[in-house]
């Protein structure tokens, strides 16, 4: 093992030879050049990006959603779930309950091309999402019916589940209607039984 004299005198022998003294202009400085040890460096660097990065262990988090499930909505952050055959029944009986409102949160190109569950509102929630936290009045000006209030039943929906999920969530803390549920199966499953298209 080298000595600390040895380690110094090898110090002072390698910081001569990476700066060299200029007096070319008005004010002296030290002008690096290629140091001994920028192969060593760039060695380590090499080594430091092949080495693999540590990952974060994963969260585990439990849900209370479960895919047609009729669960409790009362529970924390939970929506009541429909069925195909539930849904059909509501789509029948939706002109005489003016309370229950069928929202489609797809964006408008898509119901063009593939039309929507009779009766339904479109409310795109990846264009629009701000329209759970519109006012009354500009809410209806824009979308031509009124805010759902605390008496109204909404059921959300969308090409596969997920945005409906995001879009009950988003309708709690809006205050937009007063019983939140989602038809977890949306468009593909009401397609896929052959359920009734509106155009």
């Amino acid at each position: 093992m080298a000595s600390k004299r040895g380690l110094c005198s090898l110090t002072r022998s390698l910081h001569r030879t990476s700066c060299v003294y200029s007096t070319t202009t008005a004010t002296s400085r030290f002008v690096p050049l290629i140091s001994p040890l920028t192969p060593l460096i760039q060695e380590q660097q090499r080594i430091h990006q092949a080495m693999p990065r540590m990952r974060q262990p994963r969260r585990h988090f439990h849900t209370t959603l479960r895919r047609n499930s009729n669960s409790d909505s009362s529970a924390a952050g939970a929506s009541k779930q429909y069925t195909f055959a539930e849904l059909q029944k509501v789509v029948a009986a939706s002109a005489a309950d003016p309370h229950t409102i069928i929202v489609d949160v797809r964006e408008p190109a898509e119901l063009e091309s593939t039309g929507r569950i009779p009766t339904a509102v479109n409310i795109p929630i990846s264009s629009a999402a701000d329209s759970f936290f519109l006012p009354a009045d500009e809410f209806e000006e824009r979308f031509g019916i009124a805010r759902p209030g605390d008496k109204d039943h909404v059921i959300f929906y969308c090409k596969a589940g997920v945005r409906s999920r995001a879009a009950a969530a988003l309708a709690r803390q809006a205050g937009f209607g007063g019983d939140i549920a989602e038809f977890p199966g949306s468009w593909i499953e009401w397609f896929e039984n052959g359920g009734e298209v509106e155009r």
